[in-house]
């Protein structure tokens, strides 16, 4: 099953292990705190450059696929699996397409 992180909770608990690691670098081998601080920097860029967050509204996603009612139709759950695969897999490749 997929698991998703939360895009804001990523980021900052990647900012969190930023900013130690520039207190750290204060204190001791500033060399070795800064470049780890650089590394968490690029990240984060990397992050905001790449990673889209998105809003689905999956209730008209379900009445268009469902019908009109939204009432879940008398079929089999394949389709409605294959359907969301499908979306899920255009999205991806478009992120990672940088589109």
């Amino acid at each position: 099953m997929a698991q998703y992180i939360d895009k804001s909770a990523l980021v900052a608990e990647i900012e969190k292990c930023y900013n130690e690691c520039l207190k750290r670098a204060k204190i001791t081998d500033s060399d070795y705190w800064n470049a780890k601080a650089d590394a968490y920097r690029n990240v984060l860029v990397s992050l905001d450059n790449t990673l889209e967050v998105k809003e689905v509204d999956f209730e008209k996603i379900w009445k268009e696929y469902c019908g009109h009612s939204g009432d879940v139709p008398a079929i089999s759950a394949k389709p409605i699996a294959k359907h969301f695969f499908e979306l899920g897999m255009a999205v991806s490749n478009k992120i990672q397409k940088g589109e």
